[in-house]
């Protein structure tokens, strides 16, 4: 039998949600291709002849930082159900980006050059496209009810 006089104890941590933590190379990746993607968007936004094509552009790069900020630090921005059609629509619109813009891309590349910048364009944003994706999935959110 206990004694009458010792103090409770109680697990605490036991009913706590656990939120996950992402290392800290997520949250390095996540400045390096932030400023890196906010570089890149500056040079084509000053060009003399970006257009709409451009400023979509650079709308849809800064609500997709957002929900990669929300996915490297486990914090609530919008819903679910919002990220999903964005990474859908982020990727599409970056496949056709460089037909839709007036803005040179090339700036004096070659072919080889400018297909080799694309291809690890695209490679430096793969775990972007899949922090938005895991981040569009419900089911893996603390805050989310059910």
């Amino acid at each position: 039998m206990e004694s009458p006089y010792s103090a409770p104890e109680s697990d605490v941590e036991a009913g706590m949600s656990l939120v996950s933590k992402r290392s800290i190379w997520w949250k390095i990746y996540f400045v390096f291709i932030t400023i890196l993607s906010f570089l890149g968007m500056a040079s084509y936004l000053t060009a003399e002849n970006s257009g709409l094509v451009d400023y979509l552009m650079f709308l849809i790069a800064i609500i997709s930082t957002a929900g990669l900020f929300g996915f490297v630090f486990s914090k609530k921005v919008l819903f679910p159900k919002f990220w999903i059609p964005l990474l859908l629509t982020s990727f599409v619109f970056g496949l056709f980006y460089e037909a839709l813009s007036s803005v040179d891309m090339r700036q004096g590349m070659t072919d080889d050059m400018f297909y080799i910048s694309m291809a690890i364009g695209y490679i430096l944003s793969l775990p972007a496209y899949y922090g938005i994706y895991q981040y569009g999935n419900a089911n893996k959110h603390p805050w989310v009810n059910g």
